[in-house]
């Protein structure tokens, strides 16, 4: 058992890495010289989560081009500047992570005809990648993983007891890889968050021994504790729906769909395979963070996550060598969206619940420098929102606090609910981005449905995808049959727009302006109306 004393006493040195002396404050960014220019024509990047293909698709929503996948989503994809396609990838029969939210494991890059130009698998005993990847200026991937580990690692961290599910512990960790094409690449930096908690408990004092106010650029490893957590029925019926979209869950090998696989399933819905029981049993409950999100800022050469069961974002130092990331250089620069978890805030105050996405709002467009953020919500506030903030930061790339305070700021700078808010909601995957004309595109990503915010608030463009899985699919659940992980728009001069008519790809010189054309449409109820 480390002792608490011990991993305190490191993390006030670490404080002691800032830079001596104050540096100048950069200023928050001016959100002007935008108006409302109606829709950003360009065209929208997708995946299904129930399908084995990525969509480009016109502003009349009407696809044109696609690259088959040999699995399905796991989950982001992205056009390079090269016209290439990167698609994270699911192993959906995986032993060890199947049924966890996000799961991927392989990288594909596709060429223009669906050639595949480069593999790259981390998966296995060791961990797995999951959710996101961001390629960098060098060429370079990060991708975000688990390090697979075991509830006696967390227990001899300071993890609570009572936080424990299963026999399984899943840190969150930030890789760098140099890829070796075709197949495979270099691991060149990494970052891993258990390199960096702080012991708030000890079993042998019989409970919270520290308050973890003290040591905010540390992780305490119980900081993700829920004072009202879903009911056992909740996180079922939330593991259900995830299923039912592609997003968890076994069942996709990679060959074809067999319909009458899931109709027997339910034949024997109270028969479940006593492997299948003893597996969900021992990884309940072992991803710690649930990390969606990975954002690289070159001019800080900082790097932002989504920690999504901390409700946070946290901020990391890529300057620094792999070794000095493991001690205190590679604490958290910065950390924003729930003070709960580092004993500074309520937890019923918290400004981010489950978030997705964040991103940094690239020079040049409106409000440069800021983070943005899709806010999912939760089961208490069953809307989403979209949040930006400016994170007050100073010419030293740092982010001073006032002492005893939480991180700033006390306010995001703008966010966005609808005029029914409601009628806005995703309880979990979805996406944002920041247009060049300063509009807000939104992926709300359950649903399938893709708008456009202009910067008076306005609603100028808005789609809900038909794009589903194969017909003869069956699912458990019809709710979101057009369900996708993000969307991104990529304008008719983007690199890897124009990459693709070079190289014959028949994509249009005009995208169009809308509105959309191909909506989807609910079934019709089949269900006799009563006299």
């Amino acid at each position: 058992m480390i002792r608490p004393l011990a991993l305190i006493t490191l993390a006030l040195a670490a404080s002691c890495s800032e830079p001596a002396g104050p540096a100048a404050m950069v200023e928050m960014p001016a959100r002007a010289g935008f108006e409302n220019t109606g829709p950003y024509p360009g065209f929208t990047l997708f995946a299904p989560l129930d399908s084995r293909r990525v969509i480009l698709a016109d502003m009349a929503g009407e696809e044109v081009h696609h690259w088959d996948t040999p699995l399905k989503p796991g989950d982001s994809c992205y056009l390079t500047d090269r016209g290439t396609v990167l698609a994270c990838q699911r192993y959906g029969d995986d032993p060890l992570f199947q049924d966890a939210g996000g799961h991927g494991g392989k990288v594909l890059e596709l060429g223009h005809d669906g050639e595949i130009l480069w593999t790259f698998d981390w998966n296995g005993e060791h961990g797995s990648q999951h959710h996101d990847v961001e390629e960098l200026p060098n060429g370079n991937l990060l991708f975000v993983a688990w390090d697979r580990m075991t509830r006696e690692d967390a227990l001899a961290a300071g993890r609570d007891p009572e936080l424990l599910e299963g026999d399984e512990w899943w840190a969150g960790a930030v890789y760098e890889v140099k890829p070796t094409r075709p197949e495979g690449g270099e691991i060149v930096w990494s970052w891993h968050a258990m390199d960096h908690v702080v012991q708030s408990y000890d079993e042998d004092l019989a409970g919270y021994v520290k308050d973890p106010s003290d040591v905010p650029h540390k992780i305490d490893i119980n900081g993700d504790f829920d004072p009202d957590p879903p009911s056992k029925e909740e996180q079922e019926e939330a593991a259900k729906q995830m299923a039912a979209i592609g997003y968890a869950g076994g069942g996709d090998d990679g060959g074809d769909d067999d319909p009458k696989a899931d109709d027997k399933a339910g034949d024997e819905e109270d028969k479940e395979d006593p492997a299948d029981a003893a597996r969900k049993a021992r990884v309940k409950g072992a991803d710690w963070m649930h990390t969606n999100a990975v954002a690289y800022n070159a001019q800080l050469d900082q790097i932002a996550i989504s920690v999504r069961r901390f409700d946070e974002i946290w901020i990391i130092d890529h300057a620094i060598s792999r070794e000095e990331a493991k001690g205190p250089k590679g604490d958290l620069l910065y950390r924003w969206g729930n003070p709960f978890a580092y004993g500074m805030g309520a937890h019923a105050e918290r400004p981010l619940l489950g978030q997705h996405n964040v991103q940094w709002v690239p020079e040049g467009y409106l409000g440069a420098g800021n983070l943005i953020v899709f806010n999912n919500g939760n089961r208490e506030r069953k809307w989403s929102t979209v949040v930006e903030w400016w994170a007050p930061r100073d010419e030293s790339g740092r982010y001073p606090r006032e002492e005893g305070q939480p991180f700033g700021p006390t306010e995001p700078q703008w966010d966005w609910a609808a005029s029914e808010p409601e009628s806005f909601y995703s309880p979990f995957i979805s996406g944002v981005q920041r247009l060049p004309n300063g509009n807000t595109m939104v992926c709300s990503g359950a649903p399938g449905r893709v708008f456009e915010v202009a910067p008076d608030g306005e609603i100028v463009w808005d789609w809900r995808s038909p794009f589903t899985a194969p017909e003869g699919t069956e699912q458990d659940l019809k709710e979101w049959p057009t369900a996708m992980f993000r969307a991104l728009r990529y304008g008719p001069e983007h690199p890897g727009i124009v990459a693709l008519r070079a190289r014959g790809v028949a994509i249009p010189l005009d995208p169009g302006v809308g509105p959309p054309t191909n909506q989807y449409v609910p079934p019709a109820d089949d269900e006799p109306e009563e006299d």
